[in-house]
């Protein structure tokens, strides 16, 4: 793609197949995170306006999206923090009132949220993603270094108003930073604030690539267990990094439904065992019944790679 603020789309393994919309010059941000794989932040404020031209953002979407492309979300992200953007809520109607069939979904720090015009902004976004990676002012000064005037009292405030008001999907991200925000207090106080803010499901994600700081590290499996121990009697929580965790939804979903999700899956990309559990919410072991069954039916077929069996479409036309 050859866009100037579009990118991808690219397959996310919280997301599906993602079309990224940049809104935000690089590094422009009212946090500056020690573990952001981008950089250190740049232009580090929490003034709202037009940071980039929204008529142009628009102008791109327009022609891509009128390709009909196969999507599964339009994410708004990129190197920066969008919703300093005073034009999201054009964007947000553009795509809304032109392309409905698509789904939008915002990553965000959620230090704005205390902004009713914004919480208004993104009404029509159907997933909204925030990050929570302290649970106290000190953990919050250490990990986010944030622009001065932001509080953490004021960040958890605007979470649960926000809460109150959005009526999409509304997942929690907590990045885990051994060391700083992962002792048994620092979970008790993560507990008591989740239940506060009440989202639909915590993402714990840690280290992957190279952050802005040396000494941070990512946190091992059991420390991510702990995490998961001290939060699902209150939320359902999954693991997205390199360990790989999810809280089961207990409800059975009917297993023609579920043949159509993996087919579908597969059919845009392949896609591994885990992958679908991740994916579909569903436990391993069902799902490898199923998947064993259908290609035993010819309906899938199974590929290899370093990186493990992986199942694959079968085109019945071919």
């Amino acid at each position: 793609m050859s866009e100037k603020y579009l990118f991808g789309p690219v397959p996310s393994r919280r997301l599906g197949i993602s079309l990224g919309v940049d809104l935000i010059p690089h590094k422009t941000c009212s946090l500056d995170c020690v573990y952001c794989e981008a950089g250190d932040t740049t232009d580090l404020l929490t003034e709202r306006r037009e940071y980039v031209p929204i008529a142009e953002v628009i102008a791109e979407l327009d022609r891509y999206l009128a390709a009909k492309p196969e999507l599964d979300f339009i994410t708004f992200s990129g190197a920066g923090e969008p919703t300093l953007n005073s034009g999201v809520g054009k964007v947000v109607e553009f795509i809304k009132t032109n392309y409905p069939q698509y789904k939008l979904c915002m990553l965000t720090n959620a230090t704005l949220f205390n902004d009713e015009q914004l919480v208004n902004e993104l009404a029509g976004v159907d997933l909204v993603i925030p990050s929570l990676d302290a649970s106290n002012e000190e953990q919050y000064r250490r990990i986010n270094r944030p622009c001065p005037g932001l509080t953490f009292d004021a960040l958890v405030d605007g979470l649960v108003k926000f809460r109150h008001a959005f009526t999409g999907a509304y997942w929690l991200e907590l990045f885990v930073v051994p060391g700083v925000n992962d002792s048994d207090d620092s979970i008790s106080r993560f507990a008591d604030i989740i239940g506060r803010i009440a989202p639909d499901k915590v993402q714990l994600n840690t280290l992957d690539r190279p952050g802005c700081v040396d000494w941070i590290k990512p946190a091992p499996e059991e420390t991510l267990m702990r995490f998961i121990h001290g939060l699902e009697h209150i939320v359902p929580v999954e693991s997205v990094g390199r360990f790989k965790y999810r809280s089961y939804d207990e409800t059975d979903k009917p297993d023609e439904e579920l043949e159509q999700r993996i087919m579908e899956m597969v059919s845009r990309r392949p896609a591994t065992l885990a992958d679908l559990c991740l994916s579909l919410a569903v436990n391993e072991q069902h799902l490898s019944r199923l998947t064993s069954a259908m290609v035993e039916q010819k309906r899938l077929a199974i590929s290899r790679s370093a990186r493990g069996k992986f199942f694959t479409f079968v085109n019945a036309n071919v």
